[in-house]
């Protein structure tokens, strides 16, 4: 699926907005490149204050949601510079677990509501 297809169809579904508050990325693991892109692909996406999370697939499809939340549910937001700055490292707690996340540096929208949170 193309990413505008992908897109539209987070709209359809109400995942997300005219703002287009989502990224593809990661579960932050020890296996990196390919593989690792492939077997911890997610979709995070954000509409009305609730942040979902999704398993995805390198087709830009999701699939089984992870996580939903609110944003006044979500603690210890933080926002770090990995890779040389090249990607982004999203991370915070919900409901006593720890979630951890690397999106790709071109999700200013999510970056932003995320450091809108750790503030």
């Amino acid at each position: 699926m193309k990413l505008k297809d992908a897109v539209a169809l987070m709209k359809e579904r109400g995942l997300i907005d005219e703002s287009e508050v989502y990224a593809y990325g990661q579960k932050a693991s020890a296996l990196g490149g390919a593989v690792g892109a492939a077997t911890n692909a997610v979709l995070i996406c954000e509409k009305d204050d609730v942040l979902r999370v999704f398993d995805a697939k390198i087709d830009n499809s999701w699939s089984s949601n992870i996580l939903t939340a609110k944003r006044e549910e979500l603690s210890a937001v933080k926002v770090k510079n990995v890779f040389f700055g090249m990607q982004k490292k999203l991370s915070f707690s919900y409901a006593g677990v720890q979630y951890v996340y690397i999106v790709p540096y071109g999700h200013k929208n999510m970056v932003a509501y995320f450091k809108s949170i750790a503030n």
